[in-house]
């Protein structure tokens, strides 16, 4: 697989109160038509980060403005169903994002109200099939933070393209919508990975192994890191950096099918 990116990132994303703890990050290359992991790491470690939400969202947005030639994959929804949108463009929806909802609560409060309490999906939720809607209870943290703390500033610095709802001339960086679930569902490997004890443990390497016939190769530190985390996040990260591998490799996806990917988005997986 070629690609004009020379550098590879996933991200699997928390909105919890200690999101530096829960984010992880992984970084690799392209390698000879694979993927090539050689670091992985909470987002904790990053230079000015810490365990806290806001220290990582603040660390976080500082390294993605510096992964210059990346692609990055970032494990939250980009946008809302067009059911909850307004008559805007992306660009405007996320400007006006936490001036519209001050906080998570607000936000999921909001969408449920609008949609009579049900859970509306995307189109692209339902072709990557997805497991939750942008504000299920086990998500809506992800989106709200993903969009408002991480997303919206860095359009606005006019350095970085998120794909497919927003371009800008000559970007350093591109972001993409990627979900490790939607991956595993693609490759059949859909299982419980999470957890301490011998059997989740078990997944975990099945699963590394199984997709090295797909092109994902990870340092022998990586390795190591993936298989040892019980919560998966180290291995979500990894998924999310082959999302953002799998795009880099069909760079016209990057680009709106039509409407509908210019305010939904797209995930990538």
């Amino acid at each position: 697989m070629t690609t004009p990116f020379a550098c590879i990132v996933g991200v699997d994303f928390s909105g919890a109160r200690y999101a530096g703890r829960s984010t992880w990050i992984a970084t690799g290359r392209p390698n000879a038509g694979t993927l090539a992991i050689a670091d992985i790491r909470p987002a904790a470690s990053l230079a000015g980060g810490g365990t806290g939400l806001h220290a990582m969202l603040a660390a976080l947005r500082a390294r993605l403005l510096q992964a210059e030639g990346a692609i990055v994959g970032l494990d939250f929804p980009f946008a809302l169903p067009l059911e909850l949108q307004r008559d805007e463009d992306w660009i405007g929806f996320a400007g006006q994002f936490t001036r519209r909802w001050p906080d998570a609560q607000s936000f999921r409060q909001a969408c449920r109200a609008q949609s009579g309490g049900r859970e509306f999906k995307r189109r692209c939720d339902r072709e990557a099939r997805t497991p939750f809607a942008a504000y299920n209870l086990r998500l809506f943290r992800q989106t709200y933070y993903g969009i408002g703390h991480v997303l919206a500033p860095l359009a606005a610095s006019g350095r970085v393209r998120i794909a497919p709802v927003h371009d800008v001339a000559s970007p350093s960086v591109t972001l993409v919508e990627a979900c490790p679930a939607s991956l595993l569902k693609r490759f059949g490997l859909y299982r419980r990975y999470k957890g301490s004890g011998p059997a989740p443990a078990g997944e975990r390497r099945e699963i590394i192994d199984a997709l090295a016939a797909a092109g994902l190769q990870l340092s022998d530190p990586a390795l190591a890191v993936a298989k040892a985390q019980t919560g998966g996040d180290a291995l979500d990260a990894a998924l999310a950096a082959m999302c953002a591998w799998f795009a880099a490799g069909t760079p016209e996806q990057l680009s709106p099918r039509d409407l509908g990917d210019a305010r939904e988005a797209r995930v990538f997986f």
